[in-house]
This record gives C-alpha cells, structure tokens and sequence, in this order.
C-alpha cells in the first residue's frame, strides 16, 4: 500500500480509490474505448435509492487507464458492477492484479459474498476471477446478452455449501450442518 490507500500494481500501474464523480467522468470519456458491445438501450431511467458505492481509478505512469465500480446488492453482498481498461493496457496482467486489493477492500466492508455478471464469452475476466476462487453460479439473460454470473464467498462454510448445492461434493461438517443436513457416517463416529 502506499498512500491514500492506493495499491502499487507493479509495472507503473496504481489502484486508487476515487469519488463516484470521478468514475463517471473517466466511464463516460471512454466507455466507447472500452466496450465494443452492443447493450440494449433503455427509453428512460428508473428512479433507484441510493445504495453504497467504492469506485477507484486504475491509472499507469499518472494517467488514467482504467476503473472499478462496485456498489451494495444486498446487506452482506458487493457486486461489481463495473470494470474497464483501455485497450493499450489489456493483456498485462493488471485485472489479476487488482483483484486482491478489490476483494481485501470488500471484505473489510464488511461483505460476506462478491457478486459479478459477465459475458459468458468474456475469457479475460472469467479466467482470472475462477482463478482467484470466484465460482460460476449460473446464467442469465439481460439487456447485454448472455452473462455468466459469479460469486466469492469469504465464508469457508458458505463456500462448500454450495459446492454441496452445485453436486460438486458430498454434504459433510460445517456446510453439511448449515445446510440442515445429518453428518455422513464417517462424522458420527469418534
């Protein structure tokens, strides 16, 4: 960490938290630059309640070149909404490496899961973040297209009840109890 609470990422690139205003000004000069994606767009917008927001600028030798948007989806829940980089800085490994400051910043927020949505055909973060430990917990369609939806739990326990859920283990100590089910024999005995 170095000051302010900016993360050195290496190679001249720095993770910075920034002012909401800030995000939206640096997302509207080059969401263009960014996204080659074809989004739905909707007439009007609906009116939404205020929720809490964390948003940094990812910049490289003092430019800016990137940013992260997340906000709250629930009480024990962040979701991601938003992260981009400008097409001269991808492929360096800079989304990996801002993936730990991010998930230490949520998790001292106070979150218990991380939740993101991302084209299901986008390898560039799908891979990083399965790697980082984010699980797939299905698909959906939406106004984007198709979106691989992901979670990341800080609760060991949560974690394997839903590996449990997803038929990727055999329900046993903490999950098994949290999921209300009976231990597996091998647990009754002493």
């Amino acid at each position: 960490m170095t000051t302010a609470g900016a993360v050195d990422l290496g190679g001249g690139y720095t993770l910075r938290p920034a002012p909401l205003e800030a995000y939206l000004a640096v997302y509207a000069r080059h969401e263009q630059d960014v996204f080659q994606t074809w989004s739905y767009q909707w007439d009007a917008s609906v009116p939404t309640l205020p929720v809490p927001t964390l948003t940094w600028l990812v910049e490289h030798e003092g430019d800016v070149v990137g940013w992260h948007y997340a906000r709250a989806w629930d009480g024990r829940t962040v979701y991601m909404v938003n992260t981009g980089l400008l097409p001269a800085h991808r492929g360096r490994g800079v989304y990996t490496r801002m993936l730990p400051p991010l998930l230490d910043a949520f998790r001292a927020g106070g979150y218990t899961l991380v939740r993101s949505h991302h084209h299901a055909t986008n390898n560039a973060i799908l891979i990083p973040k399965l790697r980082a430990g984010f699980v797939i917990q299905g698909l959906e369609m939406d106004h984007h297209g198709l979106m691989a939806v992901l979670m990341y739990s800080f609760d060991d326990a949560y974690r394997a009840a839903m590996s449990v859920r997803a038929g990727h283990a055999r329900p046993s100590g903490e999950a098994a109890r949290r999921l209300g089910l009976h231990p597996t024999p091998q647990e009754d005995t002493p």
